[in-house]
């Protein structure tokens, strides 16, 4: 069957990112084990190595072949609205459940209910509400047909970014029958965690794992005493460099700080965080896609895959 299956696999690439597109070293290994094997498999690859088009391919071989949609927990809005729009270019149904659209959960129910949801994304805290697990899964007409965790590393404990939440997933992949494959995949696991993340995720585990370098990104350290300091360094250089940035806070106050202050000195850094409504975030998130914006102040809340 793997012939059939890279065949479809293939066309849904080119269907994706264009014609010539070609898979890279260890896509189309994980796209077979899920889809023929019916694996369990943990993909840790560099951000942009396109772990998110193993998933969605495989998601679609799947509903080819009669499954029901694809169960992916991802751990920010910020991140699903990322995830949706590739989805969306690839002819994915891709729908989601979180607390910035509430006034469309029923119509996302009823899209699962009639079998229009080839992707169903939703974090680890809907996994533990009455409604999703009473409606809102009773109601996928055909079941779940794969089970994906994105960010994977927020399972473990010795992950940098744990959050006690995705110990739901654990819960629910114990009940998870061995003919619905799962595929967790991350970008920021070392040794520890990845073997964390394998004794959670149960035996038989087909663990693929890349190099998480990119040689397009550098890193450079500057010491700076205080908080004024760093804002005099903001202010004197981040117009003399390229392109747009994110600059991260650790608090919502401080991206106020920095917002406002770069914005005195005529640098447009709006400030991003959990307490902006919704539209407003989609909207700060477009900008920064699009290189309108200089930079952005931002929490956590903008954060992993973006």
């Amino acid at each position: 069957m793997s012939s059939e299956t890279l065949a479809l696999a293939q066309q849904l690439l080119v269907q994706m990112l264009g014609p010539g597109a070609e898979f890279r070293e260890g896509q189309w290994d994980a796209i077979r084990a899920a889809v023929d094997g019916r694996a369990r498999v943990l993909v840790v690859q560099k951000t942009g190595w396109g772990k998110s088009l193993v998933y969605f391919i495989a998601a679609q071989v799947l509903r080819a072949r009669g499954a029901g949609p694809t169960l992916l927990i991802s751990p920010l809005l910020s991140l699903m609205r990322n995830q949706i729009a590739m989805a969306e270019r690839g002819g994915v149904r891709a729908l989601t459940l979180n607390s910035s659209n509430r006034d469309l959960w029923e119509s996302v129910e009823d899209a699962l209910v009639e079998d229009a949801c080839d992707v169903l994304m939703v974090s680890p805290e809907r996994l533990g509400t009455e409604r999703f697990l009473s409606a809102t899964l009773p109601g996928i007409k055909k079941g779940i047909g794969m089970f994906v965790i994105d960010e994977a590393h927020c399972i473990s404990d010795w992950g940098h970014d744990f959050r006690p939440d995705y110990r739901r997933v654990v819960n629910i992949i114990k009940a998870v029958p061995p003919t619905i494959p799962i595929l967790a995949t991350t970008a920021t696991a070392n040794d520890r965690v990845v073997a964390d993340i394998a004794e959670q995720l149960g035996e038989n585990l087909l663990t693929l794992r890349g190099p998480l370098a990119r040689p397009s990104l550098r890193i450079q350290c500057i010491r700076l005493s205080d908080q004024a300091e760093r804002l005099a360094w903001l202010a004197q250089y981040i117009r003399t460099l390229p392109g747009s940035g994110i600059i991260y806070c650790l608090t919502i106050a401080d991206c106020e700080r920095v917002s406002n202050w770069l914005s005195r000195h005529r640098i447009d850094c709006p400030a991003y965080h959990s307490d902006l409504e919704s539209d407003v975030r989609v909207r700060l998130e477009e900008r920064l896609l699009e290189n309108n914006v200089k930079a952005v102040a931002a929490t956590v809340a903008l954060g992993m895959g973006f």
